[in-house]
């Protein structure tokens, strides 16, 4: 059986995400497995977790039951899987990445305290699983529309930990005939020539041992902010079929 597109789900925007999960996860032929990470209440007299877990457990399968609706209306025949499974979100999806294909989860969009999540989640996932993690971030609307020349946007700064990344997009490219379009992120203003390019495409593709990766190791960064999904790819080569045809022709920008 082939690996599923797994999808953290817990936060109260969840839809964007399982939204655009479920159409990767139909364009690849793979199921969709949801995953709630169920971490009980700590503090308190001796027996607060074991009375607070069967409550908790059921506003769990409430939520991944809202979840399965959501990406079932989006593509009424995907295959869905639900779990609960306990232990903290990064340990449980890092787990869970060992038989993914894909590991997907959602920006909280809360403000500060939101950010500190999200931030936690992917420092403590990217670099550490060896599948591609896509954050869906707070400002990505799944219903917006974008156009059929919505391009693959990839950074690249020249180190050997882009490879994956641009694997990773040249393949994404192909498979939608979208344009593949490059920044070459060097210097001071990585982060904005990255959010500028990120407005109305379709993906921001990242790999995780370059400058990128170093320099937004203590910040959301560029996750919290960009407007469309991150993907941030480890830099073994991907897996690509055989007989898939050479990248899509690449445009190239350079932050100032």
């Amino acid at each position: 059986m082939s690996a599923p597109v797994v999808v953290g789900v817990g936060g109260p925007h969840d839809e964007r995400t399982v939204r655009w999960a479920a159409v990767e996860a139909r364009d690849r032929g793979l199921r969709l497995r949801l995953v709630h990470a169920l971490t009980p209440p700590v503090g308190g007299h001796p027996g607060r977790a074991a009375a607070a877990a069967p409550g908790l457990r059921r506003l769990a399968r409430v939520g991944l039951d809202t979840a399965e609706g959501v990406a079932r209306e989006v593509v009424p025949e995907l295959e869905v899987e639900t779990a609960v499974v306990e232990g903290g979100v990064v340990r449980v999806l890092h787990a869970e990445a060992a038989h993914a294909a894909l590991l997907v989860v959602g920006s909280e969009g809360l403000g500060r305290i939101g950010d500190l999540l999200i931030g936690g989640v992917v420092r403590g996932l990217a670099g550490h699983v060896d599948v591609p993690l896509v954050v869906v971030t707070a400002d990505y609307d799944p219903l917006a529309p974008r156009g059929d020349h919505a391009p693959v946007l990839v950074g690249d700064d020249g180190t050997p930990g882009c490879e994956g990344a641009w694997r990773f997009a040249a393949d994404r490219a192909q498979r939608r005939g979208a344009p593949l379009v490059a920044v070459r992120v060097t210097g001071e203003h990585v982060d904005r020539a990255l959010l500028d390019r990120a407005r109305g495409a379709e993906v921001l593709v990242l790999g995780v041992t370059g400058a990128w990766f170093h320099h937004h190791r203590a910040t959301p960064g560029v996750v919290r902010r960009s407007t469309c999904p991150v993907v941030v790819v480890p830099p073994l080569p991907l897996h690509r079929d055989p007989g898939e045809g050479p990248a899509v022709t690449t445009a190239a920008s350079s932050a100032e």
